[in-house]
């Protein structure tokens, strides 16, 4: 009897064990779900507010053919990618699933954020060209402009510059409060941390992951009242 209770009670771990690995698997899958929602969430944070941008200049806008085209055209661009965003909600991406073509990153920059307020973006350097999967730099690229003029004084416009020394790379620079240093090393590229209020902190860790999925590297100079400066740096060649 002492040796079936000893068998019964070590058959009833066993079981517990699985038990309890399953349930931590299957709340794994709802931490990774949860979280690969927050990224397609952020991505369709950003499509809203450009097609909030064409409400507003539809207003006044509306009645130039030139415009009625673009705005058509945008439409169309931008609802497209919010239904691939809904119905793929897959994963960043890796080095296998970039679809990468050389790009001139100045001309990238611009295509980019064209919806934004070009009265506020600067743009200057040379075109220089890398190898990289645009969409997916493209998010890079207006993730930084978007939170560079959140963070820029009315009227101080978001310096947008590219060049090839000495390697690719795209900068985006802002006149804002800054970043404190602490956060800056501790918290700027982490998942759900955030500097702004109602921020998801999710932005520059998606950031981060498809440019270190290009090779590449995110490096930020920032002071508190002296703005803040990201540097996209991607690795050279076009091949």
């Amino acid at each position: 009897f002492e040796l079936m209770d000893t068998m019964a009670r070590h058959i009833s771990s066993a079981l517990l064990n699985m038990r309890l690995t399953e349930q931590l698997a299957r709340s794994r899958e709802m931490e990774i779900m949860g979280r690969v929602s927050a990224f397609v969430l952020h991505d369709l944070k950003n499509h809203v507010y450009t097609l909030s941008l064409m409400a507003e200049n539809a207003r006044k806008y509306i009645a130039i053919p030139e415009f009625q085209k673009d705005l058509v055209d945008s439409l169309g661009s931008t609802v497209g990618k919010m239904k691939i965003l809904i119905s793929q909600l897959k994963g960043l991406p890796d080095r296998q699933t970039l679809k990468r073509a050389p790009a001139g990153l100045l001309t990238l920059a611009r295509e980019s954020t064209r919806l934004l307020r070009q009265e506020q973006l600067a743009f200057s350097g040379e075109d220089a060209r890398a190898l990289v999967d645009a969409e997916e730099m493209g998010k890079v690229i207006l993730n930084l402009c978007l939170n560079a003029l959140e963070a820029s004084p009315d009227g101080r416009p978001v310096t947008v510059s590219a060049g090839s020394a000495p390697e690719p790379f795209v900068r985006v620079t802002d006149q804002g409060g800054g970043i404190d240093p602490e956060f800056v090393k501790n918290g700027l590229f982490e998942p759900f941390k955030s500097t702004k209020a109602k921020g998801m902190g999710i932005g520059l860790y998606q950031c981060k992951q498809i440019v270190e999925a290009h090779g590449g590297r995110i490096e930020v100079k920032s002071a508190v009242g002296e703005g803040a400066e990201f540097t996209v740096w991607l690795p050279g060649g076009e091949g």
